[in-house]
This record gives structure tokens, sequence and C-alpha cells, in this order.
């Protein structure tokens, strides 16, 4: 464990074990649960303003169940799958829409491809990109549209992430449409 600015301490009360965790330094803890189930854990040096948040949970499991969920296979459904339920359930299809007439761009083949950048930087469209645009949306805003879409650090988890960063992988152009333009609105027929 490393810390990047301050000194923390990795504590769950349940197991009887606390680690500091110091900057610029590694430290390990080791420790053997006996029980399965959920235990709390927490920060237990006060690190600064966000202390209070710093908590998680310990997931203690049979060895069964343990490789069940490190294949990957405790939940229904492929990553992609989930992820799109995620994306339904976070309503991203309503900013998100297929035809690009939405508040923010369409997903829809973008993978893979170039984004044209709001003061006119281009980044492709990554594993790391889409991940920076679900947890810190305002770092990289796409060229034609408003920086609006909002936040989901702490709303969503890293599996989650990690799900709805494969659906957006799993959008590949509709059958039949041309290459995408990744970061423009369509232009508006004046009447």
């Amino acid at each position: 464990m490393t810390s990047e600015d301050v000194i923390h301490s990795f504590f769950v009360p349940a197991f009887r074990t606390k680690q500091d965790v110091l900057p610029g330094r590694y430290t390990t803890t080791w420790f053997t649960p006996t029980k399965p189930g959920k235990y709390h854990l927490f920060c237990a040096e006060y690190c600064g303003t966000s202390h209070s948040g710093m908590t998680g949970w310990v997931y203690v499991m049979e060895p069964r169940d343990y490789q069940n969920w490190l294949s990957g296979g405790a939940t229904e459904g492929s990553l992609a799958e989930n992820g799109k339920k995620l994306f339904e359930q976070l309503a991203c299809n309503n900013c998100h829409k297929e035809d690009n007439s939405g508040r923010g761009p369409t997903l829809i083949g973008l993978f893979g491809k170039q984004v044209q950048l709001a003061g006119g930087a281009a980044v492709k469209a990554d594993e790391a990109y889409f991940r920076e645009s679900i947890l810190q949306p305002q770092a990289k805003v796409v060229s034609g549209f408003e920086p609006v879409m909002p936040t989901f650090q702490g709303l969503v988890t890293e599996e989650q992430v990690v799900q709805l960063v494969e659906y957006v992988k799993s959008l590949g152009p509709k059958p039949g449409t041309g290459p995408v333009d990744s970061g423009r609105k369509p232009a508006t027929k004046n009447r």
C-alpha cells in the first residue's frame, strides 16, 4: 500500500489489523480471515477533509465462491451486457443518443477513434479516455458539446466503470453507416 500525499491507516476492526499507509513508501499487511462475510474497513488516521468518506468493505468468501467471483461468473450476462443495463439505469442514454441529437456525443462506433476536443486538441477514445470521462467528465470535453455531464465519481464502483467501458467498446458502427464523426452535432437546416 502507498499514499499519494498524506498518511492513512488501513483498519479492519473485525480482523484487529491496522497498518499505516505512507506517502512515497510501500507498506503491506497480511491477515487470514476465518469466517465468510462482509467486514467494514476505514482509515483510522485523520487524513484531511474527506477522511470520514474513506471507508470500504472486505468481502471474505468460501474458496468456491471466490473462484466464481474471480472468473466473473457471479453475475448474469457479459460485462458489456451488464454495462448496457447500467448505462440505461444511470440514464446515460438520455444524453448519448444513437443519432447524435442528445446533449452528449453518440458513442456508436466511437471506441478506438480520434475525438476532437474543445480547444482543438484530439485524443484517442480508448479505455482510459472513457474511464476518465465517466469519473471526471470536465477533463476532456468533446468539441461541439457543452460541459454538462455530471461526474459519476463515488456513484459507480470500479467494476461498474469496467462494465460501462465494455459496453461502449461493444457499440460498433451500425450496419450500412459510414465512419463516425466523434464530436460534432449534426448540422441543422435553416428554414
